[in-house]
């Protein structure tokens, strides 16, 4: 059945089911005095002793509609860079890692802290691999790491920016956090051995120093 919530009551009742109003009077009785109405909302806020009552609902409205308008910003904004996400991707496919990373910076531009803002920095950060750009991959891959500590490829891409940087004890710990929300990657294990005899390698040579060693 239709909803008739906000509807008149029906038959031009007061909504309580009678089918009409009182008007006063009993049949065979003298007319008494119809009750006193109630005052509506309206009338009740309007007040002047209510008049602070009255302005603080009214600021609230405003502020739940204003915080209605900037949801649906928000909402707008994260579509575009959602959007701005795939074209990025379709980059990398293509090799084109500058205009990949070019589309993946206005995805954060778009939503630095949004639902996905962390897929925005790891995937920028997977550009910037491409580039060569290792010391500005480490930061993306952290900021995506810190924005959301369980996303295994945050991990995976700052144990490789960390790799290339010859930052072998970092990189063992990237890819073994990597490795640990992520066990069934095979790609970040491969990855993992070879930080791990870079690492042990090092050691031989420096007794155990540099700047590898844990």
């Amino acid at each position: 059945p239709a909803s008739t919530q906000g509807a008149p009551p029906p038959d031009g009742g007061d909504g309580d089911g009678d089918g009409g109003g009182f008007d006063g009077t009993f049949d065979g009785a003298a007319p008494v005095p119809a009750p006193t109405p109630l005052l509506s909302p309206v009338s009740y806020a309007s007040a002047p002793e209510d008049e602070d009552a009255a302005q603080e609902h009214r600021s609230l409205a405003s502020g739940t509609r204003d915080a209605m308008l900037d949801l649906a910003g928000l909402e707008a904004l994260h579509a575009e860079a959602e959007r701005m996400k795939g074209l990025g991707n379709r980059h990398m496919a293509a090799q084109e890692y500058t205009r990949a990373y070019n589309v993946y910076s206005a995805s954060i531009e778009l939503s630095p802290y949004g639902p996905s803002s962390h897929v925005y920095y790891a995937n920028r950060a997977a550009s910037l691999l491409s580039l060569k750009r290792y010391a500005a991959a480490e930061d993306d891959a952290r900021a995506a790491a810190d924005l959301r500590p369980g996303y295994g490829k945050a991990h995976a891409r700052l144990g490789q920016a960390l790799y290339f940087l010859r930052d072998y004890g970092g990189a063992v710990g990237a890819y073994q956090e990597a490795v640990t929300i992520d066990p069934d990657n095979a790609v970040t294990w491969t990855y993992l051995a070879k930080a791990r005899a870079k690492l042990e390698r090092r050691r031989e040579r420096r007794g155990g120093g540099g700047r590898g060693a844990p």
